[in-house]
This record gives C-alpha cells, sequence and structure tokens, in this order.
C-alpha cells in the first residue's frame, strides 16, 4: 500500500520504517551512529535534552530484519559527523507521518522477534489476556523504541495492534 505520504518522503519514509526514530530523534542522528553490532545493522540513539530536561534517552535501536538496504542507501558515501536528515534537502517528516513510521517499524520488529504470533485484525486494538501477545517480545520492541519501563501492554495497544 503506498500512502500519500511516501511521495512526499520517498528516501525518508523506507529509512524510517527500518529503523523507528521518532522526530526529535531522527533530527539529531548522525551517519556515524549507524552502526552494526552482533551482525546486525543498529542506529545509535543519543542522549537529547531539551530546557534541561531529557527528552531522549541514549538506546540502540536494530534495523527490521531485511530492511537494512534502506538504511545504508541514505547513509552510504556520507562523512560520519554529517547530519542524515537537513532541511531543506532531507527533511524530516511531520509529527503525524512519523507516528505512522514509528508504528510500521514497531509491528515490523515485534512480528520478527515472534514470527509465528498472528496479530488481530486493524479493527481490534484490545488484548483480552496475556495469551494474545509475547511480552518479551513487546520488552524488547519497547527498548528498541526508547521506553524500556514501557507496560508491554500498553505497547501492543499504542504500536502494535
Amino acid at each position: 500500500m503506498t500512502y500519500k505520504y511516501e511521495r512526499k518522503y520517498p528516501a525518508q519514509c523506507p529509512f524510517l520504517r527500518a529503523c523507528g526514530l521518532d522526530r526529535g530523534e531522527a533530527w539529531q542522528l548522525q551517519v556515524g551512529d549507524i552502526i552494526w553490532r552482533d551482525g546486525c545493522l543498529c542506529v545509535h540513539i543519543r542522549e537529547y535534552r531539551s530546557l534541561d530536561r531529557v527528552v531522549i534517552t541514549e538506546h540502540i535501536a536494530p534495523v527490521v530484519p531485511g530492511q537494512e538496504q534502506a538504511v545504508l542507501r541514505l547513509v552510504e558515501g556520507r562523512a560520519p559527523h554529517e547530519r542524515v536528515f537537513s532541511h531543506p534537502a532531507l527533511p524530516v517528516p511531520t509529527r503525524h507521518v512519523m507516528y505512522s513510521l514509528r508504528r510500521h517499524y514497531a509491528r515490523a520488529l515485534y512480528l520478527s522477534y515472534d514470527p509465528q504470533r498472528k496479530l488481530p485484525g486493524p479493527a481490534k486494538r484490545e488484548i483480552a489476556s496475556p495469551r494474545d501477545y509475547d511480552e518479551e517480545a513487546a520488552r524488547k520492541v519497547a527498548a528498541a523504541m526508547g521506553r524500556p519501563n514501557a507496560d508491554p501492554k500498553d505497547l501492543m495497544r499504542w504500536y502494535v495492534l
């Protein structure tokens, strides 16, 4: 399915769908922050402060398996200190688009951790029992999204289902 925003952000959408950054993380991301770790491509997100409070804590976000080329295509041949997204050449998408791309990332990452799990359809976004989801996979997704203390049930409802 092609969304309207993918025509406006053709290079950014596959990259952000593969690594699940939010707007602040994407804005400060540098080319050198994309690293290989244990045979997996990852994005190192640095701590971000705004008005004396930590908005984003430092963490490692794995790239969804099979989507590594979308990330590498955008950063190859660039200097490590250069920002990945720069205005006006490669702007960061709006917050609504970013939320949608983070949902795509969370769902794909969750399904890569638990490939046998069948998720309910788009009309059902409720979890009836703990057997409806894999809590360990949900915790890994929460850590990848920079929210290690988030309730796995809430994360499933907000991002995965």
